[in-house]
């Protein structure tokens, strides 16, 4: 049990798994960003966000400034 809970030789020196895990977390989370940001991209030049006729199909006529009656 004393090699899984063995106290820290000096206190000063770092926690080299803290360190890693704290390295993968960053690494990851900019992965997760950078693959944001490419696919936003991807849908600005793809046009994919413009309404499909479908769409404008199913939208109700605008008869301008007349109010319901």
């Amino acid at each position: 049990m004393n090699l899984l809970l063995r106290p820290l030789d000096n206190v000063a020196d770092p926690v080299w798994s803290v360190i890693i895990l704290v390295i993968i977390a960053v690494g990851l989370a900019l992965g997760y960003v950078v693959y944001i940001i490419g696919e936003a991209f991807e849908e600005i030049g793809d046009g994919s966000n413009d309404s499909t006729k479908q769409e404008e199909l199913l939208q109700l006529p605008s008869d301008g400034d007349q109010s319901c009656s």
